[in-house]
């Protein structure tokens, strides 16, 4: 029976890892590809730098920190000044000075409930019932041509990820969400690519994101530099923090 299978998923041009897959162990197995549970449960923070392609054909320098609990900090310098975007795991604040808004404004609630997101430094499958997500498996799908499966993920304020893990490594390929952004719903695509170890855990190193919709807009990330649990005070979150937001950057920006 067993030799049945095979030859009829070879057939179909099914790879033999796809037989028989249920949500956890998938999840099991990316969960190990990405340096195991209890590698990823040590992480208290992280801090991120590179580049950002913020369209227009501009590349700029930016650092991500994210600290436990679903505090996260954005830098990114634009025509020599420093913007900000920051979650203190309640509320969250932003500084745009490159627009004429040298004051930290409060985020709208769209704009805390997308940065609230990105504020998790847990990867999105890990621990996934204790964090009230819930994963269903949708079937196989080929991904940039190759195989990989589809899982829906629905986090606890409704929203939804589509999760492609590659057949063969177990890592994710791509994830989909729907974003409202200036006022309008877009599909938006992120593909991951050179996934590296960085302490135990893998990281991937360049990320590109595409508009369903507007296959023109592409934006690229990639990731020079990573911490992992590098000490960052919870005051890099507040808004108090602010005015120093400018003078006082991320190791990173101010090297």
């Amino acid at each position: 029976m067993l030799k049945t299978i095979l030859t009829a998923a070879l057939a179909l041009g099914l790879p033999a890892t796809g037989l028989a897959q249920t949500v956890d162990e998938l999840v099991a197995r990316n969960v190990a590809a990405r340096g195991g549970a209890e590698a990823w449960r040590a992480v208290s923070s992280l801090r991120f730098s590179g580049r950002m392609d913020v369209g227009q054909g501009m590349r700029v320098p930016y650092v991500l920190e994210q600290k436990r609990p679903n505090k996260m900090r954005l830098e990114l310098v634009f025509d020599g000044q420093t913007a900000v975007q920051c979650v203190d795991g309640k509320a969250g604040w932003k500084l745009m000075p490159f627009l004429g808004r040298t004051t930290p404004t409060p985020m709208t609630e769209e704009e805390l409930r997308e940065a609230a997101e990105s504020a998790d430094l847990y990867p999105l499958l890990l621990d996934y019932a204790a964090r009230g997500h819930v994963v269903e498996l949708l079937g196989q799908v080929q991904v940039k041509g190759r195989d990989a499966f589809k899982l829906k993920v629905t986090l606890p304020g409704g929203a939804v990820r589509w999760v492609f893990l590659d057949a063969e490594s177990g890592l994710e390929v791509k994830i989909e969400a729907v974003r409202t952004i200036a006022g309008r719903t877009q599909s938006i695509r992120t593909f991951y690519h050179d996934w590296q170890s960085v302490e135990g855990i893998l990281i991937p190193h360049r990320q590109e994101t595409r508009v369903v919709d507007d296959e023109d807009e592409f934006h690229l990330l990639t990731v020079d530099t990573v911490f992992v649990n590098p000490p960052i005070d919870d005051a890099r979150f507040t808004l108090s923090a602010s005015n120093g937001a400018v003078r006082g950057p991320a190791p990173e920006m101010a090297s």
